[in-house]
């Protein structure tokens, strides 16, 4: 398995990523920036319903994650990883740092299609706030030694929104 490099991921940008931007290839990772839709569960100071459904993000606007409560937070590109590719996700370091982890799974599987979920948990002593439009998870890809094939077609569901 060999992992692709900076020059790689920008020279295939365009085959995995829809709307891609060359200023988010960081090293050996592309740099995926928070979307429109995200969910944080409820603290039990909050009275307020809509702390408790789908949110939706204009351009720019923000949302913060209060101590020790899970949020699930959608990218706004959409990805398209290859049946001879597997890929790798995480939290940016600069927002690691501040408490935020990931718990959705660390692996895209070969022949998916669609925005990625995070499921994240703010373990930090603050509120860690999020922008739409941020750069703030990573994905790395890397080659497989063969294609996945048939295996590959489980994967081909496309998730275009949280349910």
């Amino acid at each position: 398995m060999t992992f692709w490099s900076g020059p790689t991921i920008e020279r295939r940008l365009s085959t995995v990523v829809d709307v891609p931007d060359p200023l988010c290839v960081d090293g050996a990772a592309y740099m995926l920036k928070v979307g429109s839709e995200y969910y944080v569960t409820p603290t039990d100071q909050s009275s307020d319903p809509k702390t408790r459904t789908l949110r939706t993000l204009g351009s720019g606007e923000a949302f913060a994650i209060p101590p020790g409560q899970f949020a699930y937070v959608m990218t706004e590109e959409i990805v398209t990883v290859p049946t001879n590719v597997l890929a790798f996700i995480s939290v940016r370091a600069r927002v690691k740092w501040k408490g935020l982890v990931n718990v959705s799974g660390f692996h895209v599987d070969p022949g998916y299609q669609g925005r990625l979920t995070f499921a994240v948990f703010n373990a930090g002593p603050a509120p860690i706030h999020l922008r739409q439009g941020d750069p703030t998870f990573l994905i790395w890809f890397a080659d497989l030694d063969a294609d996945a094939g048939d295996y590959a077609k489980k994967a081909k569901t496309p998730v275009t929104q949280m349910d």
